[in-house]
């Protein structure tokens, strides 16, 4: 295991999307068939509030925040020795860091969503949400910017910049379709069976769109994992020329920036 991670780690981001979905989709299966929810559609967590459902939710995805948190890090570690190769700007060495430490937090969340049920731990429930949607929202777009300004147009940042776009998008949806439900039923106003069927609907959905908004943009790493050996603590560039070309092109400036060239020879020299 230990060796295909150091030589096969762009296997990590394929893995990690398929088993966090796979969770989500098994537990709100086997709540199905126990009739414990309506087939179509309830919220990721109403999937998981009985056994045995919760159980398996709460397991896997335990195990999933962890692969989430690996590949924060060894993304960091990789952005981390392209920045030291191109003499990045300070300020992106920041966002890098800060990416870091966001996502690591956003991977936390994604264990209190599982640990505590919706219905019996409100408070600890929203607040892993809160954590593991909006904070995982701001890392999307701290790489993305990493990737637009190093990389500028290439196909890896404008995968990432759509993938950021449609998440922003379905979190917000979430976010006003859920209150605009919550509100009109505490007001007496329906239910999700009836007149606040629509809106419950938009709600659920974009949920589920969201959640796997976050976790397959890890699908991105893909190519730069690829160019890597990890070696904790740090990771070793395998095939330095392409990963120079990859990041070849000059960065979108910014005030007080020094500009990295990369030479014919592969050198990075500032200007």
């Amino acid at each position: 295991m230990m060796l295909l991670l150091r030589r096969k780690v762009h296997y990590l981001p394929i893995f990690t999307a398929i088993f966090i979905i796979s969770a989500f989709f098994l537990s709100y299966g086997v709540s199905v068939y126990h009739g414990h929810v309506e087939p179509d559609f309830p919220y990721i967590s109403y999937a998981a509030i009985q056994a045995p459902e919760r159980c398996i939710f709460a397991q896997l995805v335990n195990i999933g925040a962890f692969l989430m948190a690996a590949n924060v890090y060894i993304r960091y570690l990789q952005m981390s020795e392209v920045l030291d190769q191109l003499k990045g700007a300070r300020r992106d060495i920041m966002v890098n860091k800060a990416s870091l430490i966001l996502g690591w937090i956003s991977a936390f969340g994604l264990t209190m969503v599982a640990n505590f049920q919706t219905v019996e731990m409100r408070p600890g429930h929203y607040t892993g949400a809160g954590l593991a949607f909006l904070l995982g929202m701001v890392y999307c777009w701290l790489q993305t910017s990493l990737s637009v300004r190093y990389s500028r147009w290439s196909l890896v940042a404008i995968c990432q910049l759509i993938h950021s776009i449609c998440l922003s998008i379905c979190l917000i949806v979430f976010i006003i379709s859920k209150t605009i439900y919550k509100v009109r039923e505490s007001q007496g106003h329906g239910t999700k069976w009836d007149t606040l069927r629509v809106v419950y609907l938009i709600s659920t959905i974009s949920e589920w769109l969201t959640a796997a908004s976050i976790v397959t943009f890890v699908l991105t790493f893909y190519r730069d994992f690829s160019r890597i050996e990890f070696k904790s603590p740090k990771v070793k560039i395998i095939n330095r020329n392409r990963v120079l070309r990859d990041y070849s092109m000059r960065p979108l400036p910014s005030s007080g920036d020094a500009m990295p060239v990369i030479s014919q020879n592969g050198h990075a020299s500032v200007v």
